[in-house]
């Protein structure tokens, strides 16, 4: 039994070394490569229209690890350490307080049209910070709709 496994081994070995090239090396060669576009007829078809602006006045939700900030794009857009422009939301124990956020988010927006007379936007930015995990990014983005304030919630990235 022995003896048969080692020759089948031995044999193997002898086979592989007798397969293998002696030397190697690069060969070039050149594919042939014709570019045929697909035709989608589906795209040409389709069109989109912006449904909502966004402006200056737009809300904007910043999360922190620390705090919600909110106020308007204009407000994040000159100087991010001015508090007297945007709102402050810290966390309790960590967690973020989304109903606090709805109610004085609510408030704001009231008060700012009733004070501007234009109607409030339906459409909110969501920035998360980096060092915020994807669970509670989307739980704040959730909270944003249950809030009934919002239609749309647009998440951005990499801007702050």
């Amino acid at each position: 039994m022995l003896a048969a496994v080692g020759l089948m081994f031995y044999l193997s070995s002898l086979l592989r070394a007798i397969s293998m090239a002696g030397r190697y090396g690069l060969i070039e060669a050149e594919i042939p490569v014709l570019q045929v576009p697909i035709q989608d007829t589906g795209f040409k078809h389709f069109t989109e229209k912006g449904s909502e602006t966004l402006t200056a006045d737009t809300p904007l939700v910043l999360l922190t690890r620390d705090a919600f900030y909110f106020g308007p794009v204009s407000a994040f857009a000159q100087d991010l350490t001015n508090v007297r422009n945007k709102f402050y939301i810290p966390h309790a124990e960590g967690a973020p307080q989304l109903n606090r956020l709805a109610k004085d988010m609510e408030r704001w927006m009231q008060d700012k049209e009733e004070e501007t007379g234009k109607a409030r936007s339906r459409t909110v930015l969501f920035l998360p910070t980096e060092e915020i995990p994807m669970p509670i990014v989307i739980q704040c983005i959730a909270g944003l709709r249950r809030s009934r304030l919002f239609d749309k919630v647009v998440v951005g990235g990499g801007l702050i």
